[in-house]
């Protein structure tokens, strides 16, 4: 947290804990409910949320969004505290779809719950020095951004042997497809981490199960292998086996071999790869070795579920049953309609 900031919006009149409130809803999310203000400074209910809202209200700061079911949802919409915290060019402040407003409350309730336990990485420059400083190429982090942008970002454990978390936060997809973009997004930028951790985030655990076999199948552990083995160990066993086979060998191969054969030319040209070729020609290295040789690059991304235990407004909560992207049904998440003064793509 900037301390710094949160004496700024101190100077409004807000106490310490309220000024830090919104910071954190600042950096995380734009939208809360009164639970989740109630959460953050360990109140069930009272005055302390009746004054904190009045307040803010009063001061232009929050919008209040009525719901359906007379619950209210509160949107930071005000520039000037986005500025304070130090993004002033936030598009959250901005009116977000339904599907969007629920997954920034999940989001924030994701935040609260590892906030005394985890460290969260708050900006985009912040993530960008990490990842330069565990030797992520600017590409990968590149690409990862432009499907993250409102993925939180965290390290768990010692300074020395930090654990990176990715929250992935399900709204209520219909499938995994979603998910599946996200990780081959940021496959490359997971793998070329030290250690690092998937969350699979919810409200239900209908999607679990094939959450993580997508996982499996879209981030085998076997890729988080090795620079010199960047698609798994397997993937390189079976390039020196063709390779010797067409070469040595003078074998011949079928048309799936010579695509692996041309793939791997690419990929393994290192010193490495030409000292792999010369021992298996020598018969030095085989397949077995070769698999011992870079077993203890193995198991350095996990992934993990998370069932939140929260409700949300019922025009908000969707349920299985909706998609990303398609919020015809649910125009009616407020009791009014409110008009966005020009379109915005948002990553869902």
């Amino acid at each position: 947290m900037s301390y710094d900031a949160i004496d700024g919006l101190a100077g409004h009149g807000y106490s310490e804990r309220e000024a830090s409130f919104l910071y954190v809803v600042a950096i995380h999310s734009g939208y809360f409910l009164r639970r989740q203000f109630n959460t953050f400074v360990a109140r069930e209910r009272g005055a302390i949320a009746t004054h904190f809202l009045r307040r803010a209200v009063k001061l232009g700061h929050l919008v209040e969004m009525p719901c359906d079911d007379g619950r209210i949802i509160y949107h930071l919409a005000d520039k000037q505290v986005y500025g304070m915290v130090g993004h002033g060019d936030s598009q959250s402040r901005r009116i977000k779809s339904s599907g969007e407003v629920l997954r920034r409350l999940m989001i924030l309730d994701y935040v609260l719950l590892h906030l005394d336990r985890a460290r969260f990485i708050e900006t985009k420059v912040a993530r960008r020095q990490l990842f330069a400083q565990l030797k992520v190429s600017p590409e990968a982090v590149k690409r990862a951004e432009t499907f993250g942008r409102m993925t939180p970002v965290s390290l768990m454990g010692s300074v020395d042997s930090p654990t990176v978390r990715f929250a992935f936060l399900d709204e209520g997809h219909r499938s995994t497809s979603m998910f599946a973009r996200f990780l081959r997004t940021h496959a490359e930028l997971l793998r070329t981490l030290p250690s690092a951790e998937v969350v699979y985030v919810s409200v239900s655990p209908a999607q679990f199960f094939a959450a993580q076999k997508a996982f499996k199948h879209h981030m085998p552990l076997r890729n988080s292998a090795h620079p010199a083995c960047p698609l798994g160990v397997e993937h390189l066993v079976r390039w020196l086996e063709v390779h010797h086979e067409f070469q040595e060998k003078n074998s011949s191969i079928d048309p799936s071999e010579h695509r692996l054969l041309l793939e791997g030319e690419r990929i393994y040209s290192a010193p490495v790869h030409m000292g792999l070729i010369t021992s298996w020609k020598n018969g030095a290295m085989n397949a077995q070795k070769v698999r011992a040789l870079f077993r203890k690059e193995l198991h350095r991304v996990s992934f993990v579920t998370e069932l939140l235990d929260a409700n949300y407004p019922r025009s908000v909560d969707l349920g299985l049953g909706y998609t990303p992207g398609y919020d015809d049904p649910q125009k009616s998440l407020f009791s009014m309609d409110i008009e966005q003064e020009e379109p915005e793509n948002t990553c869902n």
